[in-house]
């Protein structure tokens, strides 16, 4: 069986263990840090080796993508999780800066052919996919990981459009409030490194090497903290105008996507069965 977008919410019957979905924890290294998280194994009966779909959260992540992860894992697919550095008990310090640098280190860990042959993966069939904070992750990590074969931002939040649009305020209450579960030197340590690195870190400016990869943008249409006109649509017009293999799906939802989280799941399955086939 190939992978099945419309599987997503379909657990197949099984008597036997072999054929089980399973799910490993993982432990990985980046920066001299160890990064926790875990991988999700299809059934056996899906066709090996299986496509992959590496996960990253936001900031912090209390918007989780667990539903997500278990609705592409059913549908045929490899999902990796794993924590940045300072973030739900993986080692080291939180910070802007680090997100593409734990990305790229994950990222090749999975592509890997000891680890590809392990947990019977796809190495040419990779793909990356963030919500927020982990959509601008995605975007940037991408530059420096030409084996990947397409990438998934969610609601991507753009530092670099804050800074410009006067939504640095936000930022550093976001920091301040929802980063108390973070492991952090200070609030200001991160703002700093936010205001360091914010022009790096751009999602616009990704257009120059996201032109060559397949891209699905996935915009909320109410949300406020990472609004669409800001950090989705100057993204998604540079790609268009360059002929690139984009698209851009908008949902009436905030930035949680709360109420729209099954329809969101099929949008990333039938766009990835689209692109394993091609």
């Amino acid at each position: 069986m190939n992978f099945t977008s419309a599987n997503a919410f379909i657990d197949l019957p099984c008597d036997e263990n072999e054929q089980m979905a399973d799910s490993f924890p993982l432990n990985i290294i980046s920066g001299g840090s160890h990064l926790f998280g875990y991988l999700l194994k299809p059934d056996s009966r899906y066709k090996r080796p299986a496509p992959a779909v590496i996960m990253f959260h936001g900031f912090p992540g209390y918007t989780t993508n667990n539903d997500l992860e278990y609705a592409l894992m059913r549908m045929g697919a490899v999902v990796i999780h794993v924590n940045h550095r300072g973030a739900w008990g993986s080692g080291g310090n939180y910070l802007f800066s680090n997100l593409t640098e734990d990305a790229a280190a994950i990222a090749k860990w999975v592509h890997n052919p000891a680890v590809a042959e392990k947990y019977e993966i796809d190495a040419e069939r990779i793909f990356l996919a963030g919500h927020s904070m982990g959509g601008m992750t995605v975007l940037n990590a991408s530059k420096d990981l030409p084996f990947i074969r397409g990438v998934i931002a969610m609601a991507p939040y753009d530092l670099h459009a804050a800074f410009t649009n006067n939504l640095t305020k936000e930022l550093f209450e976001m920091i301040e409030g929802e980063g108390q579960c973070l492991n952090m030197t200070s609030v200001s340590a991160v703002y700093e490194n936010a205001e360091e690195n914010h022009q790096k870190l751009s999602v616009a400016a990704t257009e120059s090497h996201l032109k060559n990869f397949n891209v699905l943008l996935v915009a909320a249409q109410k949300d406020t903290v990472a609004p669409p006109a800001l950090m989705v649509d100057p993204l998604y017009n540079a790609l268009v105008q360059q002929n690139a293999r984009v698209k851009k799906v908008a949902l009436n939802a905030n930035h949680c996507f709360g109420g729209q989280r099954t329809e969101l799941a099929q949008i990333l399955g039938k766009w990835l069965e689209e692109n394993i086939k091609n």
